[in-house]
């Protein structure tokens, strides 16, 4: 019974692991770069300021005088407003409308000339969203976004990965420390993913759990269909204030009138904040008599998902309502908090892109032990090179297909139609390209020659349109440290490349006959 019952779970974890590995090891890896998308932005956008100094009164009311001053210009009739202040990660000002047909723009300025950058960027948006819904927005179900879906099926297989890896693990805790490199055959891999699996382990539960709690609402929607007659807008405003989103008991917007300055509305809202606490500022009806200025808190130093909000009237700037959120829904944004990772600081983020890896990885070593267990046994079955090119394309694909995103990024030019969406084509397209070559050349060769092309590109980017080691002379300590990420993970594929090619070829190199025993002619 026991052993009927180790065995199905080993069954369960390999079969799932591998279908769901090769989704997962994308989500894990973008959701990794992800903790970072400010410095990713930063990065593709050179226009954009090195640092940013707009951390006292003065110079934030500057900021926002230069915002509304560019909206005012630009969108005088827009339906929503909302202004993002510059911060340490993303010195630049950020911009954006809504008209009333519903679309809504995105512009950055520069902080001090208020000039608009015109380069378009999906920059660290795009490994966000990947992340989450794997770039397939499109609701081609009614119960909504379809790759979301997908990825939260994603998630709770992982979490079935986890749960019957611990079933199978007879020796859970001597694996914690068990790592042996030069061992023979596969063996080096699944100590590998051992250790991977079993050190990390509360992470990656803690991880996965949280990003399902994130979208409860979506992956569990018959509360919504019951209590709120199928109104996802209802259930948002109510449930998480969103009050921005969807203005359900606004007043019409009433005749043109002016509205008082934006700073002192700011400097009312850090008076409830602290100083230098307000994220950004929406403005609903801008320029109307019945005009509504939102402040929401920043929550960088705090671990929420919801933000504080505040509303003041936009014609005499006294305060009309505060947010408060219920118990559950405090206790629901710190679980999300927990993933989205927004606070804690430069050293929080690099524990989670870390440890983020080490989940990549995990799921990288496991396709791989799943092929090397059966090419080691006689008569390796046919269908086992489908699954080689796939599991190439799946993991180093996927490195060299994020590399082509930064090239892509850096080399097209600043200013062209439809921009912002040539580097996700070059994700994409150097992606299926990876794949295409791993279903012609034998598996040791594709991983070494795509490892290889990730670590040459890594090893290229910072010299992209003067980066590298001209920073230090700039002090743009921010790029430089990302130039050293790109030459780590360079070396990191380099050394990939050789150590795949040389497991693959002793897994592939036939058994030598035991002492005794003669080989059959």
């Amino acid at each position: 019974m026991k052993a009927g019952f180790t065995l199905s779970m080993a069954w369960l974890h390999s079969w799932a692991g591998l279908f769901f590995g090769w989704l997962l090891f994308g989500i894990l890896f973008t959701g990794s770069i992800a903790v970072f998308h400010a410095e990713v932005t930063q990065w593709v956008t050179p226009e954009m300021p090195a640092d940013n100094q707009y951390q006292t009164a003065e110079t934030r009311d500057r900021a926002i005088a230069t915002g509304q001053a560019w909206l005012d210009r630009h969108a005088p009739d827009a339906q929503l407003w909302r202004l993002t202040l510059p911060t340490d990660r993303e010195p630049s000002i950020k911009v954006y409308w809504r008209d009333h047909a519903g679309k809504g723009t995105t512009r950055r300025l520069q902080p001090e000339s208020g000039e608009a950058i015109a380069r378009e960027t999906r920059g660290g948006g795009f490994f966000i969203d990947y992340h989450y819904m794997i770039n397939v927005s499109r609701n081609w179900v009614k119960l909504g976004p379809v790759g979301t879906w997908i990825v939260g099926m994603a998630g709770i297989v992982m979490i079935v990965a986890c749960i019957s890896g611990i079933v199978v693990h007879k020796r859970i805790f001597k694996d914690m420390f068990l790592f042996r490199p030069g061992a023979s055959r596969h063996r080096a891999w699944l100590d590998g993913h051992n250790v991977l699996s079993v050190l990390p382990l509360p992470f990656h539960i803690i991880i996965v759990y949280t990003g399902l709690v994130t979208l409860y609402w979506l992956y569990i929607p018959a509360g919504i269909h019951s209590l709120y007659d199928g109104s996802e807008d209802a259930f948002r405003r109510e449930a998480i204030s969103l009050q921005y989103v969807s203005p359900i008991d606004a007043p019409p917007p009433g005749p043109p009138a002016p509205m008082v300055p934006l700073q002192a509305v700011n400097r009312a809202a850090e008076r409830q904040f602290g100083a230098g606490n307000t994220a950004y500022l929406a403005v609903r009806d801008p320029n109307h008599a019945h005009a509504t200025i939102e402040a929401y808190r920043t929550r960088s130093d705090r671990v929420t998902q919801q933000v504080e909000q505040i509303a003041y009237s936009a014609a005499d700037g006294r305060m009309l309502r505060a947010t408060n959120h219920s118990a559950a829904a405090r206790v629901q944004s710190f679980i999300a908090a927990i993933h989205y990772v927004e606070w804690g600081g430069p050293l929080v983020r690099w524990a989670y892109f870390l440890v983020g890896l080490s989940a990549a990885a995990m799921v990288g070593t496991g396709l791989l032990v799943f092929t090397a267990k059966r090419e080691t046994k006689r008569g390796a079955p046919a269908w086992l090179r489908l699954v080689h090119a796939v599991n190439v394309a799946a993991v180093a694909g996927l490195c060299l297909a994020c590399a082509a995103f930064f090239w892509a990024e850096r080399l097209a030019p600043a200013v062209m139609d439809g921009r912002a969406g040539v580097a996700v084509q070059a994700f994409f397209w150097s992606w299926l390209a990876s794949l295409g070559y791993a279903a012609l050349r034998p598996p040791a060769q594709a991983w070494r020659d795509i490892f290889g092309l990730a670590a040459l590109a890594c090893i290229g980017a910072p010299l992209l349109g003067g980066h590298g080691w001209l920073h230090l002379t700039t002090g743009d300590i921010g790029r430089l440290s990302f130039d050293a990420a790109f030459w780590a993970f360079g070396a990191l594929f380099g050394w990939l490349a050789m150590r795949v090619k040389t497991g693959m070829d002793r897994i592939a190199a036939p058994r030598k006959p035991a002492q005794g025993t003669e080989q059959m002619a």
